[in-house]
């Protein structure tokens, strides 16, 4: 508490003593930097005199300097310039990204998988906790996402580009409370700075529940790399509303800058030939809020004391998940390289003063931000760090932080590199490299092929389709219409409550709903199966022939969202 800002005195009619006093309340750490804002700081005003030489409070006053959205649903879309103008279209690569309320898992297979026993009993009863997330849409319809790259885990998507270029990102919020983008080394004005704070806080400081932005960032030449070193820079970028309290939401990506002189024409780097992101981060799902453990912590709750405060270092302790991109005990997948491939870590730690970590491979080496030769690169909160490797050692290597506790605790996955004479992994840029445009499809096949008879009178042809597209979070499949086109010929499916629906000539699915009818995950995989004497005459019309591939255009609407790629269908003679 910090002294009186003012004291007035004066007397009334009655000759009693009035007196106005201002009072300054400040909790400890309680900021718009570090969290909790709505609590940051009450001006107190008393009116205290004395009636009879009793002293009296007369009239109290309180002002509480809470958040307010500078951006609503209402004001529709009020970003898009950089320093008053707008970006210069030829020069900007533009996303769509929504944060949206998703229940995290960060041990999906419920196991450590590296080590092969069962998970902590804290961790086994407590895999999931809510999360708010920052996830990708093909375009400013928000209907459609964009399948996420697994090895990024909770992470959000990659944004990249090249040194002398615009970043315009146009920001919706569908969770319940102020968010914003905050991005690390990149230049932007006030209003897309995305960080709430006074005074005079910028238009994309505090994006309210419903309301959308476009931030834009200029990728200078400060932005990107130093001349020398690698090709390429990673940065942060989180939400700045409410302070760590949001990055413990979940709400976390990175952006990769690369210099103009050193890409590809796609924009990667052209001194590697594949890229990781990996965010070294305890989570606390205590339950405990910034505010209630600074009240513990300085015996300002009403049930405050020693044993208070170990209670709740003890419940604080049991709620941190020591993470790897959002997953722990081996449970993060995709770091897969091929045997010979030069691969570029881009490597970020954040959070609290714990956050100490030694991020390290096994089996192989790196180069520290083209300087220092190493197996183990030092992080600490908000730090972000380029690392080159050469894998130039097959085998399945362990990459974990190699603090003692943090090793106890999760903090750990497998690295592969795939022999040469392997199939590995997949060398396609879009798979290879992070954020590419390339990369951005909605809709995934697993397999598709045709029985085709031509010959038969009538033709039949049965054709079968195994994929996966993406849906909002905790999708009702039974409530929802799924649209399926192949060429010019569709049909149009009612799933029942086991993901099950089928019409003349055609059945479809839902591989993965549960018992009642919802899709989690953000991915619904299906199963198509097409039959009978219309769809012959439609593929044949498309050119179909056995014993050939045939490139046909697969639509699929899943209630608002449209999915649309290019299908390659392994065409057969049927027995």
């Amino acid at each position: 508490m910090h002294f009186p800002t003012g004291l007035n005195t004066k007397r009334d009619g009655a000759g009693e003593d009035l007196r106005r006093l201002s009072v300054e309340v400040r909790l400890p750490r309680i900021s718009c930097v570090s969290g909790a804002i709505n609590r940051q700081l009450a001006i107190l005003t008393v009116v205290v005199g004395s009636i009879g030489g009793v002293p009296q409070v007369l009239s109290q006053s309180t002002v509480t300097d809470a958040v307010r959205s500078t951006v609503t649903a209402e004001m529709g879309d009020v970003g898009g310039t950089f320093f008053g103008q707008p970006p210069d279209p030829r020069k900007t690569r533009r996303y769509y990204i929504a944060a949206e309320p998703e229940l995290w898992d960060y041990a999906p297979s419920g196991r450590d998988e590296i080590c092969g026993t069962v998970l902590p009993p804290d961790l086994a009863t407590g895999r999931q906790e809510s999360k708010v997330r920052y996830v990708q849409y093909t375009n400013d319809t928000f209907r459609t996402r964009v399948i996420a790259n697994p090895s990024l885990g909770i992470m959000g998507p990659v944004l990249r580009g090249v040194v002398g270029e615009f970043l315009a990102v146009t920001f919706l919020n569908r969770a319940s409370q102020p968010l914003s983008m905050h991005p690390h080394g990149v230049k932007y004005d006030k209003d897309s700075e995305g960080a709430y704070y006074r005074p005079g806080p910028g238009r994309g400081a505090a994006v309210g529940p419903g309301g959308r932005f476009t931030y834009v960032w200029r990728l200078d030449e400060a932005a990107g790399p130093k001349a020398g070193g690698p090709a390429s820079q990673g940065w942060l970028y989180h939400s700045h509303v409410q302070g760590d309290e949001d990055t413990q939401l979940g709400l976390i990506g990175c952006i990769i800058v690369t210099d103009a002189a050193r890409a590809r024409p796609d924009g990667t780097p052209a001194d590697v030939d594949r890229e990781f992101a990996a965010l070294f981060m305890i989570f606390d799902e205590s339950g405990l809020g910034a505010d209630e453990q600074e009240r513990l912590e300085y015996g300002l709750a009403a049930d405050s004391g020693p044993m208070a405060w170990a209670r709740a270092q003890q419940r604080i302790e049991l709620g941190s998940r020591y993470a790897i991109n959002g997953r722990v005990f081996g449970n993060l997948p995709g770091f897969d390289v091929n045997e010979g491939e030069r691969v570029r870590w881009y490597l970020f730690a954040l959070g609290s003063e714990l956050d100490f970590h030694t991020a390290h491979w096994h089996g192989l080496r790196v180069v520290e931000e083209g300087r220092r030769r190493t197996d183990v690169v030092e992080l600490l909160p908000a730090t972000m760090k380029v690392a080159d490797m050469l894998a130039d050692n097959p085998g399945t290597w362990l990459f974990h932080c190699h603090v003692a506790e943090h090793m106890r605790e999760g903090m750990f996955t497998r690295l592969v590199v795939y022999p040469k004479e392997a199939v590995g992994a997949d060398r396609s840029p879009g798979r290879a490299f992070l954020g590419l445009p390339s990369a951005r499809a909605s809709m995934r096949l697993e397999k598709a092929e045709a029985a085709l008879n031509f010959t038969a009178k009538p033709a039949w042809a049965d054709v079968r389709i195994v994929g996966a597209a993406t849906v909002f979070e905790a999708f009702p499949a039974f409530k929802e219409t799924i649209r399926v086109q192949m060429g010019r010929k569709a049909v149009v499916f009612t799933p029942d409550r086991r993901g099950m629906a089928q019409v003349p000539g055609a059945t479809l699915k839902i591989r993965n709903a549960d018992g009642s009818g919802v899709v989690r995950g953000g991915m619904l995989e299906f199963e198509l199966r097409l039959e009978g004497e219309s769809w012959a005459a439609e593929l044949r019309e498309c050119g179909a022939n056995p014993a050939t591939e045939l490139a046909v255009t697969l639509t699929m609407g899943i209630g608002l969202a449209r999915h649309s790629m290019t299908a390659r269908i392994n065409c057969r003679t049927a027995n």
